[in-house]
């Protein structure tokens, strides 16, 4: 099973590519740590896997339209 047919086979499956499956998991665990704890934001893009808080904060902002800190304060 090569890769590119791999990930053509999931997109059919589920209907997304497999990095958009996987940024829509990790927001959705850094909304409910937001949500429920008191973590910082930066552990919290560690415990979603980002290396990079930027990225993560750019990234969060992008899909769900606010920083983390504003979705914190909600």
């Amino acid at each position: 099973l090569s890769k590119s047919y791999f990930q053509h086979i999931y997109k059919e499956l589920f209907g997304c590519s497999i990095i958009m499956d996987l940024i829509n998991a990790r927001l959705e665990y850094a909304k409910y740590l937001l949500t429920n704890s008191h973590t910082s934001i930066n552990l919290i893009s560690r415990m979603c896997g980002y290396e990079n808080d930027t990225h993560f904060m750019r990234q969060f902002k992008k899909f769900v339209g606010v920083t983390p800190s504003q979705y914190k304060r909600r």
